[in-house]
């Protein structure tokens, strides 16, 4: 079971803060329970092959929010604060070729809050080169440089192309190699170029890689390192062998990975290492995450024998010697820091006026091992969020649903996988402070746990007493609704099958300003890559109103709204995967995911606000 990685809900009506009996409407011609239930399951916006790491600094602070207050970082910036790019220099040490900069504001050209960075490249045959560069006193052993990226829908540029994050140590400019000793300089650049001939598959705006000055340098224009173990230029007796790869024995850690090619118009989580090595041992690293994802590393480096060659200098740019149309490139909530910084929470790419979810719920076969019931949602905001979750079974039989799980408990996890609280039967734990929300389980085998939670993101595991199997519901309730703090995502995660087998989410939406922008998707395909085994092949989407009307359906994303499902970053990473952005009132929703032409497979439904 991994709990943080897959996510589910089953919910039971419930609005205006007062409990009400399960509600039914005809689906199909058989009655379903009317679910509110959004989730959560952090899936990147690419699909990088690579594993994930560990929590970063950002799982903190939820949407960057005082991240660059955490002694850890040196620098954050979003953008938000500046009307003109003179006002760069706030933060920033240089600001070159600023003619070329601009504060966006466009909706998709903002990954977060309301404004980015965005660089130009005009038409010209000659070379330009926009930058913000921030000096790094002291200087650094290890240091970490992660932004949102994204390239304009028609990128392209033919030659060389410095686009990306840089860090640096005593760079004295282009065209001059370091001593192989080890006591001059080095740089690394994570950036995308399609250089000389394009690589197998590659097209713009080309594969992601490591531009790199180091000791063992190959041309004195630098050398460009590939994920694959790949670097160019080529040389005599190794060819386009990356040391690594000639010389295994001296790069023992060292492992291939697959090139990774972005997509244009899209946003990207971009996260830059490197670790200066101890002297007189291998032990630097270079390596790059994108959404959270190793995709690239290259180890037992020795790029140092001075102690006094520190990083000095990290970098954003966008840098062409010849430009045939304008490019450009958005860069947009970047942090400098001493340790792995990680993605924003689901929360950050939403605003303070996003939709307000009051109530989540979801109902899914539940069996045992990794297919128990596993649900996750993100508290976005300031303030600490009381909920109530709850986990049915025994209930549902009211409602005529046969085979229900007859005793199941639920466990709560924070971001790092630690239990906050489990509970088997709800009287057992909490039993004064659960009856006085009036929304305690009807039947004492049933389970429930009172929270207070810090904005973040959270997991919820509902699995049956001694391995028990059956039908479930698992619901989570807003008990502040007023707060500043507000549910802003959830997700579910479960079996579809045909007929009563759909996987089925409700929620209750209530927002100031009566009208708010929420997407939905159904995932499939692309759970095979994070580990699920029988991911469903084709899922097909269908949104319901409080009666059970049907909004709008969706097969495969592309064929509707592309535009919009992609100006929200959030669009689903296959392209056989079903998804809905729609403009909801306050009320009541069902979203049903269902398999095309009755398949059965592992589903993931999910709901973000996102305005």
């Amino acid at each position: 079971m991994k709990p943080l990685c897959y996510v589910r809900y089953d919910g039971l009506s419930r609005a205006c803060g007062c409990a009400r009996p399960f509600s039914t409407f005809a689906f199909g011609g058989k009655g379903l329970i009317s679910f509110w239930a959004a989730i959560t399951f952090f899936v990147p916006s690419a699909t990088p092959a690579a594993t994930s790491t560990g929590s970063g600094i950002a799982a903190r602070y939820p949407g960057d929010k005082n991240i660059g207050s955490d002694p850890a970082v040196i620098l954050a910036d979003d953008f938000e604060s500046y009307t003109s790019p003179s006002e760069l220099w706030n933060k920033w040490d240089n600001v070159y070729q600023p003619r070329n900069i601009r504060i966006a504001t466009e909706t998709g050209n903002v990954f977060a809050g309301h404004k980015a960075l965005e660089f130009s490249l005009p038409i010209s045959s000659t070379e330009v080169a926009n930058a913000l560069s921030k000096r790094l006193s002291p200087g650094q052993d290890t240091v970490f440089l992660r932004a949102y990226t994204k390239f304009d829908a028609g990128y392209s540029v033919h030659g060389s192309n410095h686009n990306g994050l840089r860090l640096s140590a005593k760079y004295p400019g282009p065209g001059i190699k370091p001593p192989a000793n080890g006591t001059g300089f080095f740089l690394f650049l994570l950036q995308n170029n399609v250089l000389g001939t394009p690589l197998a598959g590659e097209v713009a705006p080309g594969y992601s890689h490591i531009y790199a000055y180091w000791p063992s340098q190959r041309s004195a224009y630098g050398d460009h390192w590939y994920p694959t173990g790949m670097v160019k230029p080529f040389v005599s007796g190794i060819g386009t062998q990356g040391d690594w790869l000639a010389f295994p024995s001296q790069y023992p850690d060292f492992h291939p990975m697959p090139n990774f090619l972005p997509q244009r118009n899209r946003w990207y989580c971009d996260e830059l290492m490197v670790r200066a090595n101890t002297l007189g041992k291998h032990d630097g690293e270079v390596k790059y995450w994108i959404d959270g994802k190793l995709v690239s590393d290259f180890p037992d480096l020795n790029i140092r024998s001075i102690s006094t060659l520190k990083m000095d200098e990290a970098h954003i740019t966008l840098q062409a010697q010849h430009s045939e149309r304008v490019n450009k490139k958005w860069y947009d909530n970047v942090v400098i820091a001493k340790q792995y910084i990680g993605p924003m929470t689901v929360a950050s790419a939403i605003s303070a006026s996003a939709a307000q979810f009051q109530n989540f719920s979801s109902r899914l076969l539940i069996e045992a091992g990794d297919n128990v019931g596993i649900a996750g949602f993100v508290i976005g905001g300031s303030e600490p969020k009381k909920l109530l979750i709850r986990g049915l079974g025994p209930t549902l039989t009211e409602l005529g649903i046969t085979d229900v799980m007859q005793n199941p408990t639920l466990e709560l996890h924070d971001s790092s996988g630690s239990l906050i609280a489990a509970n088997d039967d709800w009287k057992n734990t909490q039993q004064a402070a659960i009856a006085a929300t009036r929304l305690e389980p009807a039947n004492d085998s049933e389970s429930a746990i009172l929270a207070t939670l810090q904005p973040g993101s959270y997991t919820v595991v509902q699995a049956g007493a001694s391995g028990g199997t059956g039908t479930g519901l698992l619901e989570i309730y807003n008990l502040d609704p007023v707060a500043s703090s507000t549910l802003v995502n959830m997700s579910t995660r479960g079996l579809v099958q045909p007929g009563n087998g759909a996987l089925i989410a409700g929620c209750s939406v209530d927002g100031g300003s009566g009208a708010n922008n929420v997407l939905v998707r159904a995932l499939g395909p692309s759970l095979t890559g994070l580990g699920v085994n029988g991911a469903l092949a084709d899922p097909i989407l269908t949104l319901y109103d409080t009666n059970g009307n049907v909004i709008t359906a969706d097969d495969n994303w592309k064929d509707t709204q592309q535009e919009a499902i992609e100006n929200t970053a959030l669009q689903p990473p296959d392209d056989f995967e079903a998804a809905i952005f729609t403009t909801l009132t306050t009320g009541s929703y069902t979203a049903v995911v269902t398999g095309k032409n009755g398949n059965n497979g592992i589903a993931l439904l999910e709901v973000y606000a996102t305005q």
